[in-house]
């Protein structure tokens, strides 16, 4: 019984990542993953694409599927597409709110920077399948008189998180950022920190369609891993975010005079940071799993086993999101070989300190964001 649920489960993920992979190289499938499939079946994919954040990539590339006559039941197709209508729906509100909030902010002289989710979904085969979630927003050193502009509304903003502000409106959550990464935590990211808020400085483009300013392919080369591996340390972490950064590594190629990477400037501050050898296995997934063409990457060194490692505890988390101190604690621990692998650089036990510290000032001591020092 037990040696049938586990392979069930390795079936369930080598159908997701499929999807995946076609849809984003419009490649051919192994079509014969989705046949004799009953319902159940059907409907766990599903729910396991949604957990993932990637509902609406596969249900895009269940097209192939048709010819092949493996397609879900007509109940689990109608959820299926329901879900990515409600998707597609809140995309759209979220577009229109960036719109009025980046008019807004203008008129005081505020360039707003969007991080991750829209300029990112720009890349994907049907940008409002990516969804939506939080508003990341940057304004170039001034974050703290952006939130007094908002408090001017009658809006309550909180100050007292590790990375940004936050506050809400009309049901969409808004993280203003006076920095990218908890460098207060992990110290060996001081030069990334540095090297991310340069480059927001130097390297904007105007959304013509929104009004909002979006980073540099190289900010998002630099920052995505990072996101992606706090995520992957601490909890959270899913096939959404590895999709992001392959994207934004193949439209780099495909638009080669716009967008370049430079490798050495990425590897450079890899090591510097201590993450290089997760970077590698990061661009190694993309490759084998996702799909992107090898010439995309720098022919780095290749870590196999702990490629498949990470993805199955991508898939199939040992540690999931919890909220009391005594769980942190437990998860910190537990996951220690992850943050050997992300800040190879730091003591794991003097980073477990440093988060104590770091919950202390943050959420008990009510400092402010913008106060850092």
């Amino acid at each position: 019984m037990i040696f049938k649920l586990i392979e069930t489960n390795l079936m369930l993920k080598k159908r997701i990542i499929s999807l995946l992979h076609y849809c984003i190289n419009t490649q051919p499938t192994d079509t014969t993953l989705f046949s004799s499939l009953s319902e159940n079946d059907w409907f766990k994919l599903m729910q396991q694409a949604g957990q993932q954040s990637v509902l609406g990539l596969c249900l895009d590339a269940l097209d192939i599927l048709k010819s092949n006559g493996a397609m879900p039941p007509r109940y689990v197709l109608i959820k299926w597409i329901g879900s990515v209508m409600t998707l597609e729906k809140e995309y759209e509100r979220q577009n229109v709110f960036i719109k009025e909030f980046a008019s807004f902010f203008s008129k005081y002289g505020l360039k707003m920077v969007v991080m991750k989710g829209y300029g990112l979904s720009k890349l994907y085969p049907i940008p409002k399948h990516r969804g939506s979630g939080d508003l990341d927003v940057y304004f170039c050193g001034k974050g703290q008189y952006a939130d007094e502009l908002i408090k001017g509304k009658g809006i309550e903003v909180k100050q007292n998180e590790e990375k940004h502000s936050v506050y809400s409106i009309n049901g969409i959550h808004v993280e203003n950022h006076a920095s990218m990464i908890c460098e207060q935590e992990h110290l060996s990211l001081l030069k990334v920190e540095e090297f991310l808020k340069d480059d927001l400085e130097r390297n904007l483009h105007l959304d013509e369609e929104t009004g909002c300013w979006l980073p540099s392919t190289m900010f998002n080369v630099v920052f995505l891993p990072l996101h992606f591996a706090g995520h992957f340390v601490y909890g959270g972490a899913n096939l959404r975010q590895i999709v992001d950064y392959a994207l934004v590594v193949k439209n780099a190629n495909l638009n080669s005079d716009t967008n370049q990477i430079d490798w050495e400037r990425v590897k450079t501050l890899a090591i510097e940071g201590g993450y290089f050898k997760f970077l590698c296995c990061l661009n190694g997934i993309c490759i084998d799993y996702i799909g992107i063409p090898s010439d995309c990457f720098p022919n780095w060194q290749r870590y196999n086993d702990i490629e498949e490692r990470m993805l199955a505890e991508v898939l199939n988390p040992t540690s999931v999101d919890v909220h009391s101190l005594p769980s942190k604690i437990k998860r910190y621990f537990k996951n220690r070989w992850k943050y050997q692998l992300v800040y190879s650089k730091e003591n794991h036990l003097m980073g477990f300190l440093l988060r104590i510290r770091s919950w202390v000032n943050w959420k008990w001591g009510k400092k402010s964001v913008w106060n850092r020092k």
